[in-house]
């Protein structure tokens, strides 16, 4: 699904920043994987030039068969839309919207009108088909996650990719959400790429990719 060579990340400046120095992988279709490493260790870097959230210096990301480095910025804005899902650290709800009014806003913009429908049975799939109606102030941290995940299924991404999702939620909440990354990745065979600082996280994914000052360690 996912094919990455010689990823390579430098931020310039009077002294430039290396903050990917050649980093090479694979991750198959229907893998759960976890980019786990101390802070500065380029994760979430890592993970922003994956997602197409920012361009790297040099190197070819092929995925699902596309090399996606090549794509014009109009064609990758539609990539992403299409193909490709996002959970953030901060839940990025639209205040003013309904849970369901967030989730199905996505799929709009594709223009799908049958939108309403799959938003409501994903917010099901996420524990929250009680919470339809309910606007994002008016729900726990942990709810507001879960419906940043069910937002981020509403187009089918073809790869779910999460930096730090849990940073913000209590012991309680962080397990509720990876237990919901790991029913989505075996009962959908959903691809989900999770940055993560929680040594207990390891349990949930199929493999670990230990990063260290911008290469891969382990």
């Amino acid at each position: 699904m996912i094919s990455v060579k010689n990823l390579v990340k430098t931020y310039p400046g009077e002294v430039p920043t290396y903050a990917l120095k050649g980093v090479s992988i694979e991750v198959a279709a229907g893998e759960f994987v976890a980019l786990m490493g101390r802070s500065g260790s380029g994760k979430s870097t890592f993970l922003h030039q994956l997602g197409l959230l920012d361009t790297p210096t040099e190197g070819e990301v092929t995925i699902d068969s596309i090399n996606v480095l090549t794509l014009s910025e109009t064609e990758r804005t539609r990539f992403r839309l299409e193909h490709l899902g996002y959970v953030f650290q901060e839940y990025a709800l639209i205040a003013e919207f309904t849970a369901l009014e967030n989730v199905y806003f996505p799929a709009m913009a594709l223009g799908d009108s049958d939108a309403k429908d799959r938003a409501a049975h994903l917010l099901d799939l996420v524990g929250l088909g009680s919470r339809l109606h309910h606007q994002p102030h008016e729900m726990s941290g942990g709810e507001q996650q879960r419906v940043a995940i069910a937002r981020s299924l509403i187009n089918n991404p073809k790869v779910l990719f999460a930096d730090e999702p849990t940073a913000n939620l209590d012991t309680e909440s962080s397990a509720t959400v990876f237990k919901l990354f790991q029913k989505l990745n075996q009962d959908l065979n959903q691809t989900i790429l999770v940055v993560t600082h929680e040594p207990e996280d390891k349990q949930y994914v199929d493999r670990v990719v230990w990063m260290r000052d911008g290469v891969i360690e382990s």
